[in-house]
């Protein structure tokens, strides 16, 4: 693990390029400070640091448009990919209280923003950045015990409330155990060892061959291994994220033991509930497509050449939303609904039927 810090080109380089192209006011305040911003939140990459072969954290300094952010939020990053600009959304793994914050990212396959991030990003970049959203925050009065559940990437929220608990000297105590297949895989790793010495933070990590399951299974949440770890588990507030699996086997020992609160976030799609499909009519393109029943209309868009803006592809940003008419299914809950120029997102969205979207 280290920090790479490399030089970046000065304003002047940059001025002396672009002197005879022309720009609009934004674009010369841009010249000198490529942070500085009448209307983006941008944020200038600070450090990088490897956590594993595939993961890395980067530290970014934003500028004054920033609002700040809750322990356990997400943002949408932006970044510029062969000249085209490219969101994802990524969890805030650092603490609200520090000046700067950071963002750990996880690649799971070649190809798109996060391996750009892990083998291009270096200190001097400028990305762009979303508010900070999501719902997956501590409440108000927070309770005296607490259990936290990761699994994967999932570390990453759940990394920024427990720093938080620490920064604010939190008098309560939380359990927490994080489900990987081996070390090599867990990220943010050391702060997790560091926050595990903390008196009221007993971390914990969980590797698949300590799990009692059959057969070649790594890294599950397994019931049983849960009760024998932390005896008062279903007395407690429990904090979930990772995989989908992963959730679903938390959600069902909870339905049966659990007698506190669940908040969970999803990392991945939920399967999807296919329906009938149908045309969608792509209205400021003059584009007509047929799309079936588990085609969603922001993969129906780019099947037709269309390139609309999205970001998580699995509806928690909003970035895809977009103005449709017609009757659409939701292919994560399987519910099916006629909207008349509503706002839809897009990437969970299916036609069943006929249907007009307004890109």
């Amino acid at each position: 693990m280290q920090t790479i810090i490399e030089p970046r080109r000065g304003w002047f380089g940059r001025l002396g390029q672009a002197l005879t192209s022309p720009f609009q006011p934004e674009d010369y305040l841009a010249l000198i400070n490529p942070v500085a911003s009448a209307r983006e939140i941008r944020a200038r990459v600070t450090a990088v640091h490897r956590e594993t072969g595939q993961a890395v954290s980067l530290t970014l300094h934003p500028n004054r448009l920033w609002p700040g952010f809750q322990a356990g939020q997400h943002v949408m990053l932006g970044i510029d990919v062969n000249g085209a600009r490219q969101w994802r959304c990524f969890s805030l793994s650092s603490a609200p209280q520090s000046g700067s914050l950071t963002i750990t990212v996880k690649c799971h396959r070649a190809g798109g923003v996060t391996e750009h991030l892990l083998e291009r990003a270096r200190p001097g970049d400028v990305v762009t950045l979303s508010e900070p959203a999501g719902e997956f925050l501590l409440p108000a009065r927070i309770p005296d015990r607490l259990l936290f559940l990761t699994a994967g990437s999932g570390i990453t929220p759940v990394h920024s409330i427990a720093r938080y608990l620490k920064n604010t000297s939190f008098a309560g105590q939380v359990e927490w155990l994080h489900f990987d297949r081996r070390y090599e895989d867990v990220i943010l790793l050391a702060s997790l060892r560091e926050l595990g010495r903390h008196s009221q933070l007993n971390a914990r990590v969980v590797l698949g061959h300590q799990a009692p399951l059959p057969g070649d299974e790594q890294g599950r949440f397994d019931a049983a291994l849960l009760t024998a770890l932390v005896p008062d588990a279903a007395e407690r507030q429990v904090y979930a994220c990772g995989p989908a699996g992963f959730l679903d086997a938390v959600s069902e020992w909870h339905r049966a033991e659990g007698r506190a609160p669940l908040l969970h976030e999803r990392f991945q799609p939920l399967t999807r509930n296919a329906g009938n499909g149908g045309r969608i009519r792509f209205s400021g393109s003059d584009l007509d497509t047929e799309a079936g029943g588990d085609e969603s209309l922001l993969e129906a868009a780019e099947r037709s050449g269309l390139n609309p803006a999205h970001g998580c592809r699995m509806g928690i940003c909003h970035t895809c939303r977009c103005s449709v008419r017609g009757s659409v299914r939701d292919l994560q809950t399987g519910e099916s609904r006629t909207v008349d120029n509503q706002l839809v997102r897009l990437c969970v969205h299916a036609a069943e039927g006929d249907v007009e979207v307004a890109l």
